[in-house]
């Protein structure tokens, strides 16, 4: 059985409602002739508009109600289902709206907002659907402080079972070793955790005195379970960052869309 997502909640409910809306919007403007051409001056456009403007606000309330956790005012998966396809709705409504007439102005500007807060949100919905997965892949089940405790934990193994051996021995660690803190630096240079290269590592046991053979290969799985684990936690911060890094666009333009949809509105009614 196919799991159900934000996408097809409830067999795509609002898909299925946002596209008979449109299609009776479309039939409505189609039969529509006013004088002087279709425009946002008409009646048709003018019901087009506050349709539009009441789905932007509908839009914008999603944010209080996914924080709203006692709400009854249905599930957040549904809010967020409704606030996909009326969002993308919205890219044909609104030039319904102003009967596909758009200029350099403050009217237009309104739209091209629209337009980028709602792409923004596609790339959102698009990350979360392909690397969202990927987190829970890299952490095995633990939290992320419990990673990063385990890879101290190898560190600790490690200086532990270097104690007091050869120079060969140390050699073997220094071949392999990295420093590893959780930060930006680490986020943007992977390169600097080697890979533990079995061939090589094989190579370098030979010159390990005959009594620091065992420690040698405990020493070698150490080190290659703290890289892997290192790189599993970086590429797992790449993930999350990618995960949030559209919001800082998302919600800046959806900021500019009510600015410039309040001055469209002022300027229609009140300025002119």
């Amino acid at each position: 059985m196919k799991q159900e997502t934000v996408i097809s909640y409830r067999n795509f409910r609002w898909l299925w409602l946002t596209l008979v809306g449109l299609c009776a919007c479309c039939v409505v403007y189609g039969l529509n002739d006013p004088p002087g051409g279709r425009n946002g001056g008409t009646v048709v456009g003018y019901t087009f508009g506050t349709i539009a403007t009441l789905g932007i606000i509908w839009l914008m309330a999603y944010g209080a109600r996914k924080r709203a956790y006692h709400s009854s005012l249905g599930t957040v998966e549904g809010w967020l289902a409704a606030h996909i396809w009326i969002g993308i709705g919205l890219l044909l409504l609104v030039p319904l709206h102003a009967g596909f007439s758009f200029g350099f102005n403050v009217h237009s500007a309104a739209y091209v907002f629209m337009v980028l807060t709602i792409v923004s949100g596609i790339w959102g919905i698009a990350n979360y659907a392909t690397l969202a997965g990927r987190i829970s892949a890299h952490r095995g089940g633990m939290k992320d402080a419990a990673l990063v405790e385990q890879v101290e934990s190898f560190t600790t193994q490690i200086e532990a079972l270097c104690a007091a051996k050869s120079e060969a021995f140390l050699h073997i660690l220094n071949s392999f070793d990295f420093s590893f803190r959780p930060g930006l630096r680490s986020l943007l240079r992977m390169a600097d955790i080697p890979v533990v290269d079995q061939a090589r590592a094989t190579q370098l046991i030979r010159h390990v005195p005959t009594a620091e053979h065992d420690d040698a290969l405990a020493l070698i799985g150490l080190l290659d379970q703290r890289s892997d684990l290192a790189r599993r936690l970086i590429e797992q911060a790449r993930v999350k960052a990618l995960l949030k890094v559209w919001l800082y666009i998302h919600v800046p333009v959806s900021i500019a869309l009510c600015v410039a949809l309040a001055i469209h509105i002022l300027s229609v009614f009140f300025l002119r």
